[in-house]
């Protein structure tokens, strides 16, 4: 079985659903919710190209107009407390991380949470976990957004986008 092949038969095993979509700049990839209960999450899985067979998990999260307009609204000192404790709640060893935007003060419009796997090290334990740990650490910043953003973040509804996810490359 290929590593394509694997990894269709490793989502019909977890509790996600997947549907292949075309992207040429990739080998193959998938589109999933994940996790089930969340069908309003997408992620993407993806077979890089190039000399090492390899997948990327990758989530993309926009941030709301309503909060991109709270933090304009923030003096400089705060942006920067702000960007540190969005940096410092992405970074974790099992993911990278990207901000999407003009960068400086300038309030990120998106952020990305990635994984990269070499076929040599797959199994269905640390893909299960890979996704996971892309999802908890998008969740834990969607978290603080919301906590340093909404005046009140335990009733404040959830205005974040999932969107398309540009895949690295090799």
């Amino acid at each position: 079985m290929d590593l394509k092949e694997t990894i269709a038969s490793w989502l019909a095993a977890l509790p996600c659903e997947a549907r292949e979509v075309d992207d040429p700049n990739v080998d193959w990839r998938y589109e999933i919710r994940y996790p089930a209960r969340r069908p309003d999450h997408i992620m993407h899985v993806a077979g890089v190209p190039g000399p090492a067979p390899s997948i990327v998990i990758v989530s993309v999260t926009r941030l709301s107009e309503r909060h991109r307009q709270r933090y304009d609204g923030l003096p400089d000192d705060e942006k920067r407390v702000f960007l540190f404790g969005l940096r410092h709640t992405l970074n974790r060893p099992e993911v990278d991380f990207e901000l999407r935007g003009p960068g400086g003060l300038e309030c990120p419009e998106a952020f990305q949470v990635s994984v990269r796997r070499f076929a040599d090290g797959l199994s269905l334990d640390s893909f299960a976990f890979s996704l996971g740990a892309v999802y908890k650490a998008e969740l834990s910043t969607i978290w603080f957004i919301q906590e340093s953003l909404d005046q009140d973040p335990t009733t404040a509804p959830v205005f974040f986008d999932f969107e398309g996810a540009d895949i690295p490359e090799a």
